[in-house]
């Protein structure tokens, strides 16, 4: 459409609304829409489901430490790029090697920090721990 005919359109819709007037509503309009949403909530309620549940990302998490643990505690790397199988050759090229850097890059750099951050970061593991126990002891009550 061209902007002719959008003038034209709108002065067509005002010249039909203009002589329409407006209608108070009751003083009860809010409150029977309101209503009405309410026993249609009760009626069918919205239930919020969570796409993978708190058990499922302790194993997704427990697979992903296996996994790493493998990776650094066995020669798993160097037994398949020792293979003659062009398909671990190239796994091992593409990716168990990237990730075997990176691992030890970040082992590396976990030794070097001071003893004062693991102490810290225990402690306010065990204060997460121990508030979340405190918290379910309060609410069992």
């Amino acid at each position: 459409m061209n902007k002719k005919e959008d003038i034209y359109k709108d002065d067509f819709i005002r010249g039909l609304i203009k002589d329409v007037e407006l209608e108070e509503t009751s003083d009860q309009f809010t409150n029977k829409v309101m209503d009405g949403v309410m026993q249609d909530w009760l009626a069918k309620p919205i239930e919020m489901t969570k796409p993978i549940s708190k058990y499922q990302w302790i194993w997704i998490g427990g697979l992903i430490i296996l996994v790493v643990l493998i990776l650094l505690g066995t020669d798993v790397r160097t037994l398949i790029s020792n293979a003659d199988n062009p398909f671990l050759n190239q796994l091992d090229a593409v990716f168990l090697q990237p990730i075997n850097q990176v691992l030890t890059k970040v082992f590396e750099s976990l030794v070097k920090l001071p003893v004062m951050v693991y102490i810290v970061a225990i402690s306010l593991g065990g204060l997460a721990v121990f508030d979340r126990i405190v918290n379910r002891l309060l609410h069992y009550r």
